[in-house]
């Protein structure tokens, strides 16, 4: 059965409602369960270390600051394709509740079981122990399990390096924002002020787990999203090994300079950083230009124009849609119009890249079905608004796509080949 719209042929979608609808309720009820242990989670905390439900209220307020920072800085660099709201809320759920106390739970047992055996004698062995090995080791794995289910079980959702290192850091600033609680009501009881360890960890070094958790693990895992699950088997661990080891360089500095801690900041925390930024820079391009060359696909199968194409793959021609749409009243169209092209790219790159073929082909006609009645939508709204070239003229200069036919999506003819898709129909 095949779907008619503005006289191209699109297949019937393969990808299901209920599988949909099912990942929802998963999802849904995942996230409830997070927000129900967290206030078990800050009384566990607390009672283990002494500490009142007072310091640990106003400690959680004052999180609240770097946690902002990160997630704000995480939706900037998001922002070409994001992430559904819920996917991200469990992430940072995940990373703030569950990677808790899974660290807690593995480093207890460890811990014990270390101590108890004789290896670990003296409490300078347990400090490094627990600071350089323990602690990179075990919170980079806990914050890593929200990726690594996503990356078996919903890749449509990981397309590339950008999402694996946003994932990862949402899971990771989670993790922090925990973790910083009980630095903060720590300092209150010993110091009764925690201003120092908030500007070093707040104000200085706000992004430092999301940095580790998504250099490793994050770049690693969204570089094969169109690979097949058994590179979990490589990536995974690979992932796992450059966030410890990272983790494990600023831990050890930290344990080994003492008191010398801008040194440590200065010479690793801030090249590691500034490294991040150029590496987030250089991805976004490249996202940039994946998603123009995809779209060129359709632009010489007739279904965009080349004015269309250069105005969604690349920032200043989506800030000029979006600048006309705001004038005509259609923002939340047009906003919704960009993304879904750019979903319909970069599933584009999945059938043809990808080793479900058939897989991502019904994915993209779920792609080319809600681009096609965006697209529209926004015609009707800005139908005759063709001045100098503007974002209404080039939506209308392709105001019917050219007839496709089922063997563009099938792959039986020249239209739609599993690994030359630069072919003209």
């Amino acid at each position: 059965m095949n779907v008619q719209s503005n006289n191209v042929t699109l297949p019937a979608t393969r990808h299901t409602d209920s599988s949909r609808k099912l990942s929802l309720w998963l999802t849904v009820a995942f996230v409830v369960v997070l927000v129900l242990l967290t206030p078990v989670v800050v009384l566990y905390l607390s009672d283990a270390e002494g500490q009142r439900v007072s310091y640990q209220v106003l400690s959680s307020i004052l999180a609240l600051v770097p946690l902002a920072f990160v997630v704000w800085a995480l939706h900037a660099i998001d922002k070409w394709e994001p992430e559904p709201l819920l996917i991200k809320v469990a992430t940072l759920l995940w990373g703030g509740v569950g990677a808790i106390l899974l660290t807690l739970l593995i480093a207890e047992i460890a811990t014990g079981l270390l101590v108890g055996g004789g290896i670990i004698q003296t409490k300078p062995q347990l400090e490094f122990y627990g600071t350089v090995i323990q602690a990179p080791v075990v919170e980079e794995f806990a914050k890593a399990i929200p990726l690594l289910f996503i990356f078996l079980f919903m890749r449509r959702q990981l397309d590339g390096p950008i999402d694996g290192m946003v994932i990862a850091g949402l899971s990771a600033a989670g993790f922090a924002y925990t973790e910083n609680i009980q630095y903060f009501s720590g300092s209150y009881i010993e110091a009764g002020d925690a201003s120092l360890i908030f500007v070093v960890r707040g104000i200085m070094s706000p992004l430092t787990h999301a940095i580790f958790t998504a250099l490793g693990f994050g770049l690693m895992m969204g570089l094969v999203a169109h690979k097949s699950r058994i590179w979990a088997l490589v990536m995974f661990p690979a992932g796992w090994a450059i966030s410890t080891f990272l983790h494990a360089l600023w831990n050890g500095s930290s344990l080994l300079l003492g008191n010398s801690f801008f040194i440590s900041y200065f010479i690793i925390q801030v090249p590691i950083a500034i490294g991040a930024a150029l590496l987030v820079l250089m991805l976004r391009r490249s996202e940039a230009k994946l998603t123009r060359e995809r779209l060129l696909d359709y632009s010489r199968a007739g279904w965009l124009s080349p004015e269309e194409v250069h105005r969604l793959s690349g920032g200043q021609g989506r800030s000029q849609l979006m600048r006309w749409a705001r004038r005509n009243g259609v923002k939340a169209e047009m906003r919704r119009y960009i993304y879904a092209a750019t979903r319909l790219a970069f599933n584009r790159q999945r059938a043809v890249t990808g080793r479900s073929f058939r897989e991502h082909q019904g994915h993209e006609a779920d792609s080319i079905a809600r681009f096609t009645e965006l697209r529209q939508s926004l015609l009707q709204r800005s139908h005759g608004n063709a001045q100098m070239g503007a974002p209404g003229g080039a939506l209308a200069s392709v105001s019917s796509p050219a007839h496709f036919g089922d063997e563009y999506f099938t792959g039986a003819g020249r239209s739609y080949p599993h690994r030359h898709p630069q072919q003209r129909p």
